[in-house]
């Protein structure tokens, strides 16, 4: 999976939610464990829409859970 594509899905996804790089700046770290959750649910769903998938877990990552 492209991370750079996956990293600008995820910050598009952050805009939905109205963030911005600047209100939530994410390190290395957070995008490397976005992307690893991503793409880990990608595995486990084949099927499920990429789409879906960001939005799941962005929305996890902002609410903690």
């Amino acid at each position: 999976m492209d991370e750079r594509w996956l990293q600008k899905q995820v910050r598009n996804c952050l805009r939905h939610y109205g963030y911005d790089d600047d209100m939530m700046p994410l390190g290395e770290d957070d995008w490397r464990e976005l992307c690893t959750r991503i793409a880990a649910a990608k595995e486990r769903q084949p099927n499920a829409d990429i789409y879906e998938l960001v939005h799941d877990a962005v929305y996890r990552f902002i609410t903690s859970a």
